[in-house]
C-alpha cells in the first residue's frame, strides 16, 4: 500500500477524471454535486477526511452553505486542524481553491481520493448524520 504523503503528480490519482470522482462523492458521502468546482468551499474535503479520520474533524464547524469566499477560509482552517491532527503533510493551497477554479481543485480532489483510497478503513461511516455535527 502506497503510502499518503508521497502521492505525486505522475500517480495514478491525478488520471482519474471528474465523472468518476463525482460518482464517488456523491454516491459515498450521499450529495448531489454536479461539478468539482462545488467542493471549493472546503466542506467536502473536510468529510473526506473525517471518514479517514473518525471523529477528528469538528463537522459541526463545517459550514456547508458557505456561499462566499471567507466561509470557505473558515472550513479551510477546520481542514488545516484536521490535516495538523493527523499529520497529513499535504500543503492546501487555499488561496487557489477558494476561487473555485476547475483545475485546482480537480487536482486537489484527485489527491483527496487517492488519500481516501490509502486510508480509509472500510468502516461504516454515515455521512448524513456527520454532516450535521
Amino acid at each position: 500500500m502506497a503510502d499518503a504523503d508521497t502521492i505525486g503528480m505522475m500517480d495514478g490519482a491525478f488520471f482519474v477524471g471528474r465523472g468518476e470522482l463525482l460518482a464517488w462523492i456523491n454516491d459515498f458521502f450521499h450529495l448531489q454535486l454536479t461539478k468539482v468546482e462545488q467542493c471549493a468551499t472546503g466542506a467536502v474535503y473536510c468529510q473526506i477526511i473525517d471518514a479517514c479520520y473518525p471523529g477528528t474533524v469538528p463537522m459541526g464547524k463545517v459550514k456547508w452553505n458557505a456561499k462566499h469566499d471567507y466561509e470557505y477560509v473558515e472550513n479551510y482552517k477546520v481542514l488545516q486542524q484536521a490535516f495538523s491532527k493527523n499529520d497529513i503533510k499535504r500543503y492546501i493551497d487555499v488561496d487557489k481553491l477558494v476561487k473555485a477554479k476547475y483545475q485546482d481543485n480537480l487536482e486537489f480532489l484527485q489527491w483527496m481520493k487517492r488519500f481516501f483510497d490509502i486510508k480509509y478503513n472500510g468502516a461504516d461511516y454515515d455521512a448524513v448524520n456527520r454532516r450535521k455535527g
